[in-house]
């Protein structure tokens, strides 16, 4: 995917290849996307009398592209010979509500030069489960005849679900002609192998239906030295607008024009930066590492009415999620608490209602993912929404108190007290399937997700002997996550005046606790185990899953010390972060997607449990581990997840590519500021208003900058350097606020 070039604005995404064209047949999800929809399966430039040949590319802005390209050496028509690199072809394109493009074409020549420009159209409307492998149809909607009414070019489709979509594509010139191709079956692209909790088995039957290409003509005099240029339009349509096409056009205002749209884009990234702590360091490799962070952060935003959510990556999952929505939220809540609230209230308006075994729902459960293609809208897979993720509900609670810790935003949370009571009684009451006392899952659907944990390929949950472990499977990491529920819940409770609701669930914690503790840890493994299994057996693989409990802050004190150990060894830590299986296990393989991989976000997790339980230096290195691998990539845009091979040294190893990582990937992109949070030891202590740090500097990092940072109603200035081997931290704020410090421990009154 290195080669890909993707931009996002809102609700519509564009995936191309390196010349900006999209080719269904490559395989790899390339197209145009709105609601879950590939709405452009093809989309290719070419020129009759010339190969265009792409120079160079520009992207870095998230939502716009230029390509320029120019000719390849040939010999006119005309007999006259056409020299390489004189003829210029540059592609503007930008998003908003679709694609828009201007495709400029200059003539260094002092002749004049005819060119043939051809533009070919498919739309396949797959649903992006269909795209990435995951369902395969036996029926389809029906494909209606591409038309070309003047400048207008409709690409029609009615699903299964009886909605009515469309491809509309508007030229700035009308088209000489267009041609009508019947597909070549290769449009239709080898299907991806599921990665995504699904079992590979037997190969299935697919009825492959395959949409027409339309193939717009349009003839260019280019004149000695001089210019001319396409523009093109391309908006997918949904319901009544696909219906009436024109008639939908002629009602929105016209389209901005390409420096129109460009500036108004540019001033929501203006604002976006606004809103964002501005985090600086010395080191300029680090800082690119950081920027295309947060600027990734901003392209897989949503911007809805209850306000920012996080879509969890591109190109399979840029849909709202519950688990990844909320760990981003939780992870940049040093930069940008705004995506907290966004969350919060969109999982809020959500929340489970019934008990639907289809959806996985019930009532006060947080939702996994919500699906908007046909597949989903017609009922054939159980997503729009779906429930089937056991970790959202307590995962809900922790951001609603962490968010509350760090703003001192009471307010807020008081809005959302329905939805926390919701939540706790979905944890009582339906989380618990067997009455052990653990929060376990068990699917109820023909179509859900086998395995509802972070980890949701079918084979994450392994025993030692290779076989599944059987459900209702309740993993170690969700039982920290609902002890650390329990106590969050009990500070909002005290601070809503009802201590005896605070002091139950704190008791409900700690029982789970000393529950955890004598059914979990594998005193061989000095160690938790990963799961245990619907007979109650401990699945007994070593996995990042224990880091995690260090997080919740579940564990025994005296245990931290020994899986601090068992995280930092050589078979878990690899040279570019934890792997998410140890490498002694029989079902280890660097190469997997649970079973040995590395993913950011669970090591930011990890390092944020190590450096709870004071295991400073643990959490550093694997900080410096993500963040050398995350400056690797290219345009220091860090992966969902990368191969989990040993780093060699003293050959140069790179990082390997996981070929179908989502990248961006929201929880990926946030990773890196939980990182250096909590490389900074940057915590709020709420009962004092105060901010905390026990900093630490990543190698080649002498100085970070934290301006603006948004805490605890206040707006701090923080600078952190190192020098003589001491770090020392400079605070400003309008304020004035007192700074004490002691044992390496800086306290900011705020």
């Amino acid at each position: 995917m290195d080669d890909q070039i993707v931009i996002k604005e809102n609700e519509v995404f564009l995936v191309s290849d390196g010349r900006g064209d999209v080719s269904a047949h490559a395989g790899d999800g390339q197209g145009l996307y709105y609601h879950d929809t590939r709405f452009l399966s093809l989309y290719q430039l070419a020129v009759e009398e010339f190969e265009p040949v792409v120079l160079a590319t520009a992207g870095e802005l998230n939502f716009l592209t230029t390509l320029q390209l120019a000719n390849s050496p040939t010999v006119l028509p005309d007999g006259q010979p056409l020299r390489a690199r004189t003829i210029s072809v540059r592609r503007n394109r930008f998003l908003q509500d679709g694609l828009h493009e201007r495709i400029g074409f200059f003539n260094y020549n002092p002749f004049p030069v005819t060119a043939t420009v051809r533009l070919s159209f498919a739309a396949d409307f797959r649903d992006m489960f269909e795209v990435r492998g995951y369902h395969r149809r036996t029926e389809h909607g029906t494909f209606g005849t591409p038309t070309l009414h003047g400048d207008e070019l409709l690409l029609p489709y009615v699903g299964l679900d009886g909605v009515e979509r469309c491809t509309r594509i508007r030229f700035g010139q009308p088209p000489i002609g267009l041609e009508i191709v019947e597909p070549d079956a290769q449009l239709a692209g080898p299907m991806p192998t599921p990665e995504f909790g699904e079992e590979v088995g037997e190969p299935r039957t697919e009825s492959v239906v395959l949409p027409s290409i339309a193939c717009a003509l349009f003839e260019l005099a280019l004149p000695p030295r001089g210019a001319a240029a396409l523009s093109v339009h391309i908006r997918p349509l949904l319901g009544e607008d696909a219906a009436s096409p024109t008639l939908a056009v002629a009602n929105v205002t016209p389209a901005p024009s390409l420096d129109e749209a460009y500036q108004a884009i540019r001033e929501s990234y203006r604002l976006w930066t606004e809103e964002c702590t501005a985090i600086t360091t010395d080191n300029d490799v680090v800082n690119h590492l950081l920027a295309k962070s947060q600027s990734d952060l901003r392209l897989l935003m949503n911007q809805l009415p209850t306000g920012l959510l996080p879509m969890a990556g591109i190109p399979w999952f840029s849909v709202p999620f519950g688990r990844d929505s909320l760990i981003t939220a939780y992870a940049t809540l040093m930069l940008n608490p705004g995506i907290a609230y966004g969350t919060l209230r969109f999982l809020a308006q959500h929340q489970g209602r019934e008990v639907n075994d289809w959806r996985d729902e019930e009532p006060g459960k947080i939702l996994h993912e919500i699906r908007m293609g046909e597949l989903a809208t017609s009922g054939a897979v159980p997503f729009g929404p779906y429930y089937g993720s056991i970790d959202s509900t307590p995962l809900f609670l922790i951001v609603l108190g962490e968010l509350v810790r760090w703003t001192g935003d009471w307010a807020f949370a008081a809005t959302l007290r329905p939805a926390v009571e919701r939540a706790l009684e979905w944890i009582d009451r339906y989380g618990d399937v067997d009455g052990d006392g653990y929060v376990e899952y068990r699917s109820r659907s023909e179509r859900g997700i086998a395995n509802q944990g972070w980890k949701d390929s079918f084979d994450s949950v392994c025993h030692r002997d290779g076989s599944l472990a059987a459900p209702p499977i309740a993993l170690c990491e969700v039982q920290g996550y609902v002890y650390a529920a329990r106590l969050l819940a009990a500070e909002l409770f005290a601070g809503w005046g009802e201590p005896a609701r605070a002091a139950a669930l704190r008791e409900q914690a700690a029982a789970l606790r000393a529950q955890f503790e004598r059914d979990f840890w594998l005193e061989n493994e000095g160690y938790y185990a990963m799961a245990l299994d619907g007979a109650k057996r401990p699945v007994p693989s070593v996995g990042s899953n224990g880091g995690q409990v260090l997080w919740s802050g579940i564990a025994a004190p005296e245990r931290a010390a020994r899986v601090a150990e068992r995280l930092l060894a050589a078979d878990l830590l690899c040279g570019w972060g934890i792997r998410t299986l140890s490498s002694e296990e029989p079902t280890f393989n660097p190469m997997s997607y649970h079973n040995g991989s590395v993913w950011p976000h669970d090591n930011a997790l990890v390092a944020a449990g190590l450096q709870r339980y004071g295991q400073e230096r643990g959490a550093l290195e694997v900080a410096s581990q993500v963040y050398e691998a995350g400056v690797r990539f290219p345009s220091y845009r860090i992966p969902e997840l990368y191969c989990g091979f040993v780093r060699d040294r003293h050959y140069q190893s790179l990082p390997a590519d996981y070929p179908v990582s989502c990248r961006p990937q929201a929880w990926a992109a946030a990773s890196i500021f939980l990182l250096l949070q909590q490389t900074l030891g940057l915590t709020t202590d709420p009962a004092n208003h105060r901010v905390v740090l026990r900093p630490r500097l990543l190698p080649g990092v002498q100085t970070v900058r934290l301006r603006g940072l948004r805490v605890l109603g206040s707006s701090l200035d923080l600078e952190v350097r190192g020098h003589d081997g001491r770090v020392h931290v400079e605070v400003h704020s309008d304020n004035a606020p007192q700074v004490l410090v002691q044992r390496g421990e800086v306290a900011v009154s705020v």
